[in-house]
């Protein structure tokens, strides 16, 4: 069965747009991105710089038994706050995904310890570096880190 011309040309610029929009689609959303990818949040921009696996002894000093047998990881960040924002974070917005499915964000308060991983820190000309704990359970292993839902960012796996 034959196609009309016009047909023909529907056909094909059907097909030529959906490379273009599926290209796209795969760019959007939150699939993982790497360390270094700065994305935007709605109180500016974020950039993780940093995530690393600790051991227990770096996690000692907060004494929650709850937390044995589990495998700490500190991811560090940067934050580039809008003009006029108040320099204020919802760290509650951290989710983790680890090899098991299951990841807990820890929101450390600093009341002058030897904790070095304790959220935001000071902001200064609109811009602060901060550390967010995360527990992963003893034999998983950290996949990502995502803030809001804003970005996404990838672990480096051990090799």
């Amino acid at each position: 069965m034959g196609y009309t011309y016009r047909q023909r040309i529907i056909r094909t610029s059907a097909a030529a747009l959906a490379v273009p929009a599926l290209l796209l689609l795969s760019a959007c959303g939150s699939s993982g991105g790497e360390i270094g990818d700065e994305v935007r949040i709605t109180e500016g921009t974020m950039t993780v710089t940093g995530i690393e696996q600790r051991t227990a002894e770096d996690v000692a000093a907060l004494e929650l038994d709850e937390l044995a047998g589990q495998t700490p990881y500190f991811v560090t960040y940067e934050v580039a706050f809008n003009d006029g924002s108040e320099g204020d974070l919802n760290e509650n917005f951290w989710k983790a995904k680890a090899s098991d499915g299951e990841a807990s964000p820890i929101n450390v308060l600093n009341f002058g310890g030897d904790f070095d991983c304790t959220g935001l820190g000071e902001v200064s000309d609109g811009k602060a570096e901060g550390c967010q704990l995360i527990m992963v359970p003893e034999g998983a292993t950290l996949e990502s880190v995502s803030f809001g839902g804003a970005g996404t960012w990838r672990a480096p796996q051990a090799e």
